[in-house]
């Protein structure tokens, strides 16, 4: 029950923060909300997915694609969306960048002792490729003090490292009781969600 009340609430923060990106991307016709707007409707599509299976089947998902493809879309457009704010080329910058996919590939070969191959593959993949290009960012943007750029990078990087923190503790926790700390990360996660409004208000008026 406990479970059906969180995701709930997740889904509820999630649909307000897609109303606000899609009235700012047309309030001000950038990309940037778009992608921020897509990225949102994709998580929330997943949770959708996640808690009708709660509701109606008292379980969670017995086919986890379904909302594991709506959640890839979210690393994919926030993806996107960085790339669209900073379009510099990050290669020939230091090897720091490439601490992000080196940590998602070794979390999937970790993630593999209970999930699928293929799943844990397209994860580190796409959640590398984010990585890549948040810390490449944040390290273009060192140099460049005062940017109002790097805010987004930061909130960025702190979901990535809150949605890992989400799996880990998933992986040795169970129980739906609030002694289980899946669901104390689960609901960080879902208060920094909003984070990426402001973010992104500031990366647009850089």
């Amino acid at each position: 029950m406990i479970e059906i009340y969180e995701n709930a609430i997740q889904l509820a923060v999630l649909l307000f923060c897609v109303n606000l990106a899609v009235m700012r991307s047309v309030r001000y016709h950038n990309q940037i909300w778009i992608f921020l707007a897509l990225a949102y409707s994709g998580f929330a599509l997943g949770d959708c997915y996640w808690l009708a299976c709660l509701i109606f089947f008292g379980d969670t998902p017995q086919i986890a694609l379904v909302s594991d493809l709506s959640w890839y879309t979210f690393y994919l457009f926030l993806y996107l969306m960085l790339k669209h704010v900073l379009p510099e080329d990050i290669r020939p910058r230091k090897l720091l960048p490439w601490l992000g996919p080196v940590f998602t590939v070794a979390m999937a070969v970790f993630f593999m002792q209970w999930g699928n191959y293929l799943s844990n593959t397209v994860t580190a993949v796409l959640m590398g490729l984010l990585m890549y290009q948040t810390i490449g960012g944040l390290c273009i943007l060192r140099d460049q003090p005062g940017d109002n750029r790097r805010a987004l990078y930061w909130v960025t990087l702190v979901y990535c490292l809150l949605n890992y923190a989400l799996w880990i503790v998933s992986c040795f926790w169970d129980g739906d009781t609030l002694a289980n700390p899946y669901y104390w990360v689960d609901i960080l996660m879902t208060l920094w969600f909003p984070f990426f409004l402001p973010a992104t208000g500031k990366a647009v008026k850089a």
